[in-house]
């Protein structure tokens, strides 16, 4: 697959008073991308705001992003494969369709179980 370069960050709009994507391009950019093919993780960032930023995120089989935690809270919508995130005690799997609210400030671990792509948008505190 060939490399995609993405706009860079000055080249589209971030913010505004109305974005439209389409999920299946932005996948698609996410996938051809050289940084995913060389390493378990790739994202990109459709909306940033002071108040809120949604990222795309993508991520092989056995990839985490461990411990972490946001100031503000956030949602997860896995749109393909599987995830095990992991906040405090908790432990849940989730695949297609899996929806997750996390209130702020709770750490927490995502574990890819397979190929997963997911929809993570993080609320600004003010």
């Amino acid at each position: 697959m060939a490399a995609h370069k993405r706009p860079s960050l000055k080249e589209r709009a971030l913010t505004g008073p109305l974005l439209f994507f389409s999920l299946d391009k932005e996948i698609k950019k996410l996938k051809a991308e050289s940084k995913l093919e060389k390493g378990d993780r790739n994202a990109i960032t459709l909306q940033k705001s002071s108040e809120m930023r949604v990222v795309l995120i993508s991520m092989r089989k056995g990839a985490s992003l461990n411990k972490h935690k946001v100031e503000g809270p956030i949602t997860l919508f896995v749109l393909s494969g599987k995830i095990q995130f992991i906040a405090g005690e908790s432990s849940i799997n989730l695949s297609k369709n899996g929806y997750i609210v996390l209130e702020e400030t709770i750490k927490h671990d995502v574990v890819a179980k397979e190929d997963a792509l997911f929809l993570l948008t993080i609320i600004q505190p003010k």
